[in-house]
């Protein structure tokens, strides 16, 4: 089959040559939102597209990259200018959609790739109602998820929790690498400022054992939340380069997966 590796610019017929090769379809998500003084408002999209793509790339005849969804789920985020918020049960709907497109034309592996906290319960129904209502599976990962232990342990410098939660050291970091054209680092700075308890509290790297989102301007001044001053493009190579690897470790072995028969046990 084809070389190409972006979905929207195969042929018909080449979609059909995909589809017997079992490529597996990668759809990443974000949203559009503020992330701070510092960083632009595509963020999340930027991150989860351009990895996907990386990892993609490295992968012909194996995976697809779709057109990545742009508007979540993000209401908390209002208060700040530039946000554009959609319907969570939107979001869900259309997701779906998307994969049911996917396997009504054979495709039975699909993964969504995500980069915006908020859309983790929304994607992962989304999934669920994918595999549930398709004869395809479908899979959610956010990013960030994939980072190793111990490179996270290694690189990081700013406090936990909180140093590493939105707009924050990974973020920037990441962008920084990606996208340093888009990053104005003098303006970064530092606030950690919510309420940090046992059971409540933001980090990327391990959530609270409690989950909950009020509006952000409850506890964020600029409307980051972390410390991206200890950010820098060295690290954000790495964090780059670590999840591109365990993307394409991933996508092989959610491909190679053996999609069992029901058994209806009534």
């Amino acid at each position: 089959m084809t070389n190409k590796y972006r979905y929207e610019e195969l042929t018909w017929p080449e979609v059909r040559e995909a589809v017997a090769a079992d490529c597996v379809c990668v759809l990443p998500v974000g949203t559009v939102e503020q992330h701070g003084p510092h960083l632009p408002l595509v963020t999340d999209v930027l991150t989860a597209t351009e990895m996907s793509r990386r990892a993609v790339e490295r992968m012909p005849g194996e995976a697809l990259l779709l057109p990545s969804v742009y508007y979540s789920f993000n209401e908390h985020h209002l208060d700040f200018p530039g946000t554009i918020a959609v319907e969570g049960e939107t979001i869900v709907r259309y997701v779906r959609d998307i994969g049911r497109s996917l396997a009504h034309h054979g495709f039975r592996k699909i993964l969504l790739v995500n980069g915006h906290g908020s859309n983790v319960p929304f994607l992962d129904v989304a999934a669920r109602y994918i595999t549930n209502q398709t004869e395809a599976i479908c899979a959610m990962v956010s990013w960030w998820s994939l980072i190793p232990r111990e490179l996270l342990s290694k690189l990081r410098e700013s406090e936990f929790p909180g140093g590493m939660a939105h707009g924050c050291e990974l973020e920037t970091s990441v962008l920084l690498y990606l996208r340093g054209d888009l990053v104005q680092f003098e303006k970064a700075e530092k606030d950690i400022n919510f309420q940090k308890t046992e059971y409540f509290y933001w980090d990327l790297s391990a959530p609270s054992p409690v989950v909950f989102q009020e509006w952000f301007s409850r506890y964020s001044r600029t409307g980051t939340v972390g410390d991206p001053t200890k950010a820098s493009r060295e690290k954000g190579e790495q964090f780059v380069e670590a999840v591109t690897e365990r993307m394409v470790n991933l996508l092989r072995e959610f491909r190679d997966r053996t999609i069992e028969p029901r058994v209806d046990h009534h």
